[in-house]
């Protein structure tokens, strides 16, 4: 008798599963510059001075300036011909008048003018010396102090720095299904 024999293999189907992995999750922290001026106090003090003008002492004692000293002499120039021109038109004026006249002696008078001078007794004049001008300036504190600047600026992401690797998934099938069949006579064949 002739037998009918059937083998058959379902199909299979696999999967390949790549996970997904997270290589890298940090968080980006946040830049802080600073910039840093310093304080200071920009303070000093002044040293104290002196100044002093001792010309109106000097200039009792003799001392002058050249500015000075032409000034004087060239007062006392113009003044010494004023008057000695007055005096000898006066003089002149008076031998015009009395010249003539008996008794008066001109050579007598000459010569008594000109040891009149020498006979003179010398005059001097004693001034007190005044003080030298002094001014003082004090010592004192100036500047303006410098308060600095201290400014920190902070730069911050709105993100953290995340690196993935993608999963993913891929069907495949493993093995083929089939369905055979054959006959055979008086007895059945598992396999074939």
């Amino acid at each position: 008798m002739l037998r009918l024999n059937i083998r058959h293999q379902l199909p299979q189907t696999d999967l390949r599963i790549q996970r997904g992995t997270l290589d890298r999750a940090v968080v980006v922290p946040a830049r802080v510059s600073v910039n840093n001026e310093q304080a200071r106090s920009n303070k000093w003090v002044t040293l104290a001075s002196t100044t002093s003008n001792s010309y109106k002492s000097e200039y009792v004692a003799g001392r002058r300036t050249m500015l000075d000293y032409a000034r004087e002499r060239g007062q006392k120039g113009i003044s010494d011909a004023q008057a000695a021109t007055s005096k000898r038109t006066q003089i002149a004026w008076s031998r015009l008048d009395n010249g003539a006249k008996r008794g008066d002696d001109i050579a007598k008078q000459l010569r008594s003018e000109i040891f009149q001078d020498y006979e003179a007794e010398p005059v001097f004049t004693i001034e007190w010396t005044k003080g030298a001008d002094v001014q003082v300036q004090q010592s004192h504190l100036t500047g303006t102090p410098d308060l600095g600047d201290v400014t920190a600026t902070i730069e911050t992401t709105a993100n953290a720095d995340i690196r993935t690797t993608q999963g993913g998934v891929e069907t495949y099938i493993k093995d083929q299904g089939f369905l055979r069949q054959w006959v055979t006579e008086d007895y059945y064949d598992i396999y074939a």
